[in-house]
């Protein structure tokens, strides 16, 4: 029903609409993801322009039309200084941002997507940025209740025999023992120390964070195995890790880049 309604969000993606419009996809934390229209914020003089850009969270007045939104006020509360001012953290920002868009269905209201995708901002204005992807990667599966099994075989529920390397396959739902591998389309082998570090951020608040310390070769391990679980479940490719191996990134990002991936017979 048309009318006047206020929300506080984050702007997720921004383009071009006619001649002096954009068009904004904004995850807000009361009214979910929802479109609007800004109009006129192209021109210079436009007082919308510093509350509408990508990654502003701001206080926002819409007017609800019968197909679209349109903003008529917005007010800035965070414009997320220290990504805008580094590349690397800008495209981890992105990122951040593409998996927000993915899981958060148009007009759903996702409140904890909403300050999870906000602490994620935050923390990556601090933060080592491939740490903080880690860690929201491994909360987003844990909020959509897809949090992979570690501790024993996803599939017979047996142990996880030796002290090598686990093989870890999305569509198996996670680990699996030498008995059941080879059969769940693509795995991943990640050292016992990947494994127990994914537990480690599975269980860790955002404030503990910075005093976890991961090396660089566990790293690189989570690197690969945690966007494949959430690409396999989004059933979307996440464009913006490509963006961070283009501007170096960690050199650690991206499929299949750096380290082997078992791969099922007959795949």
């Amino acid at each position: 029903m048309p009318g006047l309604f206020q929300a506080e969000g984050i702007v997720l993606k921004s383009r071009d609409y006619q001649e002096t419009d954009q068009l904004l996809t904004i995850l807000t934390r009361t009214h979910g993801k929802l479109e609007a229209i800004v109009k006129g914020v192209r021109k210079p003089r436009s007082s919308l322009r510093s509350g509408t850009q990508q990654l502003c969270r701001s206080r926002f007045l819409f007017y609800a039309g019968k197909s679209l939104a349109t903003v008529t006020q917005c007010e800035v509360q965070e414009i997320y200084g220290p990504l805008r001012q580094d590349l690397k953290r800008l495209a981890y920002a992105y990122y951040l941002v593409e998996i927000a868009d993915g899981v958060v269905m148009p007009g759903q209201v996702n409140q904890t997507m909403y300050l999870l995708l906000q602490q994620g901002l935050e923390a990556l204005g601090e933060l080592e940025p491939a740490l903080v992807a880690r860690a929201f990667e491994a909360r987003t599966l844990k909020l959509l209740g897809l949090a992979p099994r570690l501790e024993a075989c996803a599939l017979c529920q047996g142990e996880l025999k030796g002290n090598g390397r686990v093989a870890i396959a999305p569509a198996a739902g996670g680990a699996l023992c030498p008995e059941c591998r080879g059969h769940q389309g693509r795995e991943y082998l990640v050292s016992r120390g990947g494994v127990k570090t994914w537990q480690q951020l599975n269980r860790l608040n955002w404030s503990y964070l910075k005093r976890l310390q991961i090396n660089p070769m566990l790293m690189g391990e989570l690197g690969e195995v945690m966007p494949a679980f959430l690409e396999y479940y989004l059933d979307r490719r996440l464009r913006s890790r490509a963006f961070i191996n283009e501007i170096g990134g960690d050199n650690i990002d991206g499929p299949g880049k750096n380290r082997p991936v078992a791969q099922a017979p007959g795949t």
